[in-house]
């Protein structure tokens, strides 16, 4: 996965892998920034926002950049200037757990 990003951002801890985060882009157009976590025991450190800060300076000369959250964290990115799309859809392999879990709307 990594491999394949235009950007990659990870934090480690005495060597440790304790974060890490990507963007998918073409350098131009779109950004699609993925893959932020952070684990539990750094949580609430201020790591991840780190983490976002740098991708999204890495991304900043394109024209848009996108965000798939996990939902009940929209708060957090809000912070950072992402709002929601009214055009956004998807395809999920497990349509059916991704409509129960409300990341799909089938209206």
């Amino acid at each position: 996965m990594f491999g394949n990003s235009m950007f990659c951002c990870f934090a480690r801890d005495n060597g440790r892998l304790v974060g890490a985060g990507r963007v998918l882009a073409d350098g131009r157009d779109c950004a699609y920034l993925c893959d932020v976590a952070v684990l539990p025991s750094h949580q609430g450190t201020g790591l991840g926002k780190q983490l976002i800060e740098r991708l999204l300076a890495k991304s900043q000369g394109h024209a848009k950049i996108i965000l798939y959250a996990v939902a009940g964290r929209e708060p957090l990115y809000a912070k950072f200037g992402f709002l929601r799309m009214k055009t956004a859809m998807a395809i999920f392999r497990n349509r059916q757990s991704a409509i129960e879990k409300g990341l799909l709307s089938e209206n």
